[in-house]
């Protein structure tokens, strides 16, 4: 078996992302171009061409064809994935689950939220986190 790797989805396509803080060092950042999966998401062109320019800005390694295929190719001693709620991803996960270790990594919180905001009210919901968004930011 070969290292672990990070697997990127296109929800999570940058280097700040915490899932580099959690892989070992080591780890090889992919992203797997898997044209059923865009077909199923019917992506246009357009989106297309923006998800590539942006996965040729990154230092990843790409790879063609089906996600699940090419990650049993590999054979990594475990995967680092970003999470995501995005059902397509997730069954994927799923099947990749079957075979591999997966250790899901969850985005970094935006902001933290007290207790006594009421989001049903956005307008007043957004002020205060506007506000504590430019505090912890030091602005």
């Amino acid at each position: 078996m070969s290292k672990a790797l990070i697997l990127l989805h296109e929800k999570a396509l940058r280097l700040s992302h915490p899932v580099f803080k959690v892989a070992p060092k080591d780890s090889q950042a992919i992203f797997i171009w898997d044209d059923d999966y865009f077909r199923k998401v019917n992506y246009s062109l357009k989106r297309l061409v923006f998800l590539y320019e942006t996965l040729c800005e990154l230092p990843i390694q790409l790879f063609r064809g089906a996600t699940v295929e090419v990650v049993r190719t590999l054979q990594p001693s475990g995967l680092f994935i970003p999470e995501t709620n995005h059902p397509i991803i997730q069954s994927l996960i799923a099947e990749l689950q079957t075979f591999v270790p997966v250790v899901i990594v969850p985005e970094e919180a935006f902001v933290e939220l007290e207790q006594d905001l009421d989001p049903r009210r956005f307008f007043q919901y957004w002020g205060k986190i506007k506000n504590r968004t430019s505090q912890k930011n030091g602005k």
